[in-house]
């Protein structure tokens, strides 16, 4: 029987070595987290002049982009090194680039450790919102994956 695990206690932290090392600094302030896992399977037209319909067949993923709404904090260091990220991008090719910053996303879900690993880089910030006298400031990331999620279990 299939399980509804709550969001609440779900949590994204940074690897902030690259090559990635395995120790992670948690993300605070953290509000929502959408796409996590996500993404989509690419596809090739495979329709020829005698077909009598479309026909297509798949490709490779494209794992999308994780966005995380947070509380922003414009003094905390975690908030700090995602600006950095979207603000100093890496440069040079894909072929000699030696890797992303991996981003881990742990799942509330009681006894049983589940979690999504990512390679991705800093795509977007929405830049502080400040909503008004009675809200907090907020930003958006969007943290664009690049390669394969892992999962655990």
């Amino acid at each position: 029987m299939a399980v509804a695990w709550p969001a609440l206690g779900t949590t994204i932290s940074i690897d902030e070595a690259y090559p990635p090392g395995g120790t992670y600094t948690l993300i605070g302030q953290v509000l929502s987290i959408n796409g996590a896992g996500g993404g989509e399977v690419g596809e090739r037209d495979t329709t020829t002049l005698a077909s009598t319909v479309k026909t297509n067949f798949p490709t490779i993923p494209d794992n999308g982009t994780c966005e995380v709404e947070t509380n922003y904090d414009p003094t905390d260091a975690a908030h700090k090194f995602l600006a950095l990220l979207k603000d100093s991008p890496p440069t040079g090719s894909a072929q000699s680039y030696s890797g992303f910053n991996n981003f881990k996303v742990v799942f509330a879900s009681g006894t049983t450790a589940s979690s999504k690993v990512f390679p991705g880089w800093v795509k977007t910030m929405d830049g502080a919102e400040a909503g008004g006298p009675e809200e907090n400031l907020k930003v958006t990331w969007g943290i664009r994956v690049s390669g394969a999620n892992t999962s655990t279990p």
